[in-house]
């Protein structure tokens, strides 16, 4: 299991230690996130769906006889897309354009005289 994902991304715990064919609960405090079966050797996976949970640093608890723990961040992951790139390129050069053109038709006008 990672230490840290976004709200809401699909995590898979892993881990071992339960008793053979025991049932495993997984959880974060009270909110039960997924639940298994561990295998003859006492190991587990179960995909977790983590959007129920908070941002914050928890404590994932596996129940299965014997409670073992393991910390797990959410965190809030900001990014700027391709397209808000893209985006800016676009308004520069229709910016640079306007300016460029502006600037020859003001330099075409005839000058004032002075009367």
């Amino acid at each position: 299991m990672p230490s840290a994902v976004s709200p809401g991304a699909g995590v898979t715990a892993t881990g071992h230690g339960c008793d053979p064919q025991a049932p495993v609960q997984i959880a974060i405090g009270n909110v039960a996130l997924g639940k298994t079966t561990a295998g003859a050797d006492g190991a587990f996976e179960v995909p977790l769906a983590t959007g129920a949970v908070d941002v914050g640093r928890h404590e994932v608890q596996a129940k299965c006889g014997r409670t073992l723990v393991a910390p797990l961040d959410v965190v809030l992951v900001g990014s700027i897309g391709a397209g808000t790139s893209t985006l800016t390129v676009i308004l520069f050069f229709l910016v640079l354009g306007s300016w460029y053109y502006g600037h020859r038709l003001v330099s075409h006008l005839p000058a004032r005289r002075g009367e």
